[in-house]
């Protein structure tokens, strides 16, 4: 059997976004999902934890732990400090989701989970908790401009005060749907396949980190340019790495960390703890004749775990990263099997309006793409 309890925070209820699309997806998974409810909380951190600690152990007093296979807290706000404490106080091995959590948080051993935090979050600082989340090895998600709800101030401002540009967008209520929407696939592949995703150090970058990693791709058929056209052409071949494909993998991706750029990784524990399952790399040298592309020089996902949105959260990512570095345009030199090309059109990837000459030079076969950011 498996239970997912939600913890709420104060005021910040189980039927609010988080925590009700969260409770959704654990139901969607066969997840017996229990809501937990406060009543009468102080306003004093301090005082409604030890109030809110108290209903919780009243609410689960029934529930016997030994008979679930799979535990899962989701927790939001003082609610992540409630779950923690008691995984701890009741020896529950349980995973968890902790929604924009405190610094109290931190104080009970947090077990293994991914966390959500946004910038503009007034009760801990992202230096904090980005340090806490290194401290207890836990995948963190930071969100640019967000508050305590994951979520753009949308109150109005007086016209005394000064206006950020994401306040003059008209745009904004997309933005937190969006916002919501990309919190949602990150939490339903964590509950559905323990899939989390980090950037990778210099120093784990090695033959071992890919020993989960299956490469293999069976190609049947192939984009080709002929007369200035792209057509479909059988082309069956068995797409593979050797040891010394992975050492140089393993060479090319310290190199791009080692020159500021991005790597970032998919891992998942459900066959092998801490299993690689995925990867992007984005290199940091601008190129073309305007200096507006950034190379995404890699993007793979294992064979056992393709068809998971892996790709798209890993593509994603790279965008982002790439958007934040000033870059206009994603420059990729894709693979030519028809299921690749497949992907690259999904994320609103267009044959590239300049061509750079190495990957060309390299790699005759790729069809050289561009995805403006």
């Amino acid at each position: 059997m498996k239970i997912a309890i939600l913890f709420p925070g104060i005021g910040y209820h189980c039927d609010k976004p988080l925590l009700y699309y969260s409770g959704k997806l654990c139901a969607q998974y066969q997840y017996e999902t229990v809501k937990l409810t406060y009543t009468n909380l102080s306003r004093s951190i301090p005082e409604a934890f030890e109030q809110a600690y108290a209903q919780t152990e009243v609410s689960l007093e029934k529930f016997n732990w030994d008979d679930y296979e799979e535990i899962l807290f989701i927790s939001k706000s003082i609610g992540t400090a409630i779950a923690a404490a008691y995984a701890q106080n009741h020896n529950i091995t349980c995973r968890n989701i902790f929604y924009t959590p405190l610094a109290q948080t931190f104080d009970f051993t947090p077990q293994s989970g991914i966390v959500f935090h946004g910038t503009k979050d007034p009760w801990i600082e992202t230096t904090v908790i980005e340090n806490k989340c290194r401290d207890y090895h836990l995948p963190f998600y930071v969100i640019e401009e967000v508050n305590h709800s994951l979520e753009l101030n949308l109150t109005s401002q007086g016209k005394d005060q000064p206006s950020c540009d994401l306040w003059k967008s008209s745009h904004a209520v997309s933005l937190n749907l969006k916002t919501l929407e990309n919190v949602m696939v990150l939490s339903e592949q964590y509950i559905a396949n323990d899939i989390w995703y980090r950037s990778l150090r210099t120093d784990e970058i090695c033959l071992k980190l890919f020993h989960s990693f299956i490469r293999h791709q069976n190609v049947g058929k192939c984009w080709r340019k002929e007369n200035e056209k792209w057509v479909i052409k059988d082309a069956p071949f068995i797409d593979d790495w050797s040891e010394t494909d992975y050492l140089f993998l393993v060479d090319c991706l310290k190199n791009t960390i080692q020159t500021d750029g991005f790597v970032y990784a998919a891992f998942c524990n459900k066959t092998q703890k801490n299993a690689l399952k995925g990867f992007v790399s984005v290199e940091s040298d601008f190129f073309g004749s305007a200096k507006e592309y950034l190379d995404l020089s890699c993007i793979h996902v294992s064979e056992d775990m393709r068809k998971k949105g892996i790709g798209k959260v890993l593509f994603c990512a790279a965008k982002n990263w790439a958007k934040r570095k000033g870059a206009k345009k994603l420059y990729i030199s894709s693979h030519s099997a028809v299921e690749t090309q497949a992907f690259y059109k999904t994320m609103n990837c267009v044959d590239a309006q300049e061509y750079n000459q190495h990957h060309v030079a390299q790699e005759p076969y790729d069809r050289q793409l561009e995805c403006v950011l």
